[in-house]
């Protein structure tokens, strides 16, 4: 009696996981469930364990059903899809979420030292933090599209070639900027950071992703190069997050192959469980992708070599 209930329960928890993954939700509870969808569809496999004992072969099916819905999500996160060369010139990325302006930025200066990108996105970006940051990057970043704001709406984008075409975008709680490097291949990158689904209301976070997807489509497939650099407050189980994901646009980390690179929380005594850091990228190739830690932070960085597909 115990091995079904537990049989029972552990195999509808993964498959609220699967599903949670497959719909575009829009209420709090699924949206929730879709961040830990990954770690939903894992109660899989001791649940099919259950169910084969307590309901013989039947059970044992019906388990082997669900495991393999689950790995059916999992399967397109580790499929390498890129390819690059050697000859072609290359963009690297860094992101990061400084939390409120109170990472430390004296560690955050090292990583731009010993990684040397040529752009830096930041999000949660203060007037001190900016304030703070200038002087000590001007050598390796000296070029900078800016809006600094308190709490968490600042962002801003530091680039080691000059910036050109820079934008401010309305209709986002948080300042969402883009700018043009100028440099060969000449890529627009965005900054962005859509609010989260909870705990505040999730109805902006479904506007802002649906925003988001449109300023992206809208940009000409003769435009060049693409970089959205952030902190999306998605996952890739995240049905909205995936509908950006349309051919064009593709997450730097699902291209490479990397899968999940789970990057919050970071200040916890347990590592980070969820990926909602994320570079996407259209136009170009990705020669690798991994998660860096900021210290002071509640977010791991992105880290993302990138490589234009046309000299």
């Amino acid at each position: 009696m115990v091995s079904a209930s537990a049989a029972l329960l552990l195999l509808v928890t993964a498959v609220l996981g699967i599903v949670a993954h497959r719909v575009d939700a829009r209420g709090q509870a699924m949206l929730v469930a879709a961040s830990l969808a990954h770690v939903l569809m894992l109660a899989a496999v001791p649940g099919t364990a259950f169910a084969a004992v307590a309901f013989g072969w039947w059970g044992l099916a019906a388990g082997a059903a669900v495991v393999t819905g689950a790995i059916a999500t999992r399967i397109p996160l580790h499929r390498h899809r890129s390819r690059t060369t050697a000859e072609a010139p290359t963009l690297t990325v860094l992101h990061a979420n400084i939390w409120l302006g109170q990472a430390d930025l004296d560690a955050l200066v090292a990583l731009v030292d010993k990684h040397r990108p040529d752009v830096l996105t930041l999000v949660e970006l203060t007037p001190e933090a900016d304030a703070g940051l200038r002087g000590r990057l001007s050598e390796l970043l000296p070029h900078v599209y800016v809006s600094a704001a308190a709490g968490g709406d600042g962002s801003g984008i530091y680039s080691r070639f000059p910036l050109v075409d820079e934008q401010r975008h309305d209709g986002f709680v948080t300042e969402l900027l883009s700018a043009r490097v100028e440099m060969p291949g000449r890529p627009l990158v965005f900054a962005v950071h859509p609010v989260p689904p909870w705990p505040r209301e999730p109805s902006d976070w479904v506007r802002e992703l649906a925003l988001l997807r449109q300023l992206l489509a809208k940009i000409p497939v003769d435009d060049g190069p693409v970089v959205v650099a952030g902190d999306f407050n998605a996952t890739q189980d995240h049905r909205r997050y995936r509908d950006m994901q349309d051919g064009r646009f593709v997450d730097a980390a699902v291209a490479s192959g990397a899968g999940m690179l789970r990057t919050y929380p970071a200040h916890t005594w347990y590592p980070p469980v969820i990926a909602i850091d994320h570079v996407l990228v259209a136009d170009m190739a990705v020669r690798s992708v991994e998660a860096v830690e900021i210290p002071g932070s509640d977010h791991r960085g992105i880290l993302a070599r990138l490589q234009f597909r046309h000299q």
